[in-house]
């Protein structure tokens, strides 16, 4: 080999270069997706297998039989597109478009109203494609035609029939948390509560999926079960996760803002502690500036100091407030808190259901 052939193939790997695929395969895969894109869907799945007898890789022959499937199904063919799909499934039951092939086999059999082959497909994808995106919306749907039929006792059962054979897969999370949901839709509190925070230790940050969420719904069945401290402790544990990126950014999750908002509330509501509600509210400002709850949280900090008389500190809130977010509702209303206070250019008027909240 040449050095510049060498070079050649070392600059075309490190570029990505796609392989060479037959002229007659790609004319056929053109011509499909224009008959597609054109609703002519017969014509499409006829040229799909054609560009199947045409490709010389796997990869292609399972993706233009997938293709030709699809199209068949939107021809309204359904008996054809079952047939290359279940060819497709014997052929390659390990290629990249099996799992699709298997869903779209159920979905269509359900919406045929075959339901007893549907659920059947849709139980085997769980077996044989448990690693699949697929297998999370396959799990959904037997759980939800199970409590069509009889019930939530029935969505629970079929959540515990799954738990074993799942227990090694990502859906062994998805599984806890789902029993979680439905101990409380059931309203057994005390026993999804202990499910929520089993599941937030069984799959904790960074990876756990439903772990903010976990403590989140913990938290906050532990206060409807008035245990207030105990409503506090998950939110703790979540807020103590967060963490800063090292050159921008962070790893937010959508769950931090609002568990920080809510401890001040349930410091200054059902704890009776203000001076921690004050510096909870700020730490909303302090630690997530991007919050939409930013200005709220600044309001109430300065709505807490007021009461507490502490004139300083209440003015600072509202300067905070008046820079950070100008165009917050709350920032016309600051002089009712500081007498001291000048509201931006442009702040409009002081809204009477703002006023109320000092002046009830």
């Amino acid at each position: 080999m040449t050095r510049a052939l060498a070079a050649l193939l070392l600059a075309c790997a490190a570029l990505g270069c796609a392989p060479s695929l037959p002229i007659g395969f790609e004319r056929e895969r053109a011509a499909a997706e224009r008959a597609y894109s054109a609703g002519r869907y017969e014509e499409a799945a006829e040229r799909w297998l054609a560009a199947e007898r045409a490709a010389e890789r796997p990869i292609d022959r399972n993706e233009a039989l997938y293709r030709a499937a699809a199209s068949y199904e939107r021809a309204g063919q359904r008996v054809e597109a079952q047939r290359l799909r279940d060819a497709l499934l014997e052929r390659s039951p390990r290629a990249e478009r099996a799992a699709r092939a298997a869903y779209d086999r159920a979905l269509s059999q359900l919406d045929a109203g075959e339901t007893a082959a549907g659920l059947r497909s849709l139980q085997e994808l769980l077996e044989r494609y448990p690693s699949s995106g697929l297998a999370a919306p396959a799990l959904h749907h037997l759980v939800e035609s199970a409590r069509d039929r009889g019930g939530d006792a029935a969505a629970r059962a079929e959540l515990e029939r799954w738990r074993a054979p799942l227990a090694k897969t990502w859906l062994a999370e998805v599984i806890a948390y789902r029993l979680a949901q439905e101990l409380e839709r059931a309203g057994e509190l005390a026993a999804a509560r202990r499910a929520y925070l089993a599941g937030a230790k069984a799959y904790p940050y960074p990876k756990g999926r439903y772990w903010d969420d976990s403590l989140w719904h913990a938290s906050r069945l532990a206060e409807k079960l008035g245990d207030d401290a105990g409503a506090v402790e998950p939110l703790r544990q979540l807020l103590a996760q967060r963490e800063s990126a090292r050159l921008s950014g962070s790893y937010e999750r959508p769950r931090f803002a609002p568990a920080q908002y809510r401890l001040a509330e349930l410091y200054r509501d059902r704890l009776r502690d203000s001076a921690r509600a004050r510096r909870e509210f700020h730490a909303v400002a302090l630690h997530h500036p991007k919050s939409v709850l930013v200005d709220d949280a600044l309001w109430q900090e300065a709505l807490l100091a007021r009461a507490a008389q502490d004139q300083r500190a209440a003015c600072q809130a509202l300067a905070l407030l008046a820079r950070e977010r100008p165009q917050s509702r709350y920032v016309a209303c600051g002089a009712l808190l500081c007498p001291s206070y000048t509201p931006p250019s442009g702040s409009g008027e002081c809204r009477d259901y703002v006023r109320r909240q000092v002046s009830p």
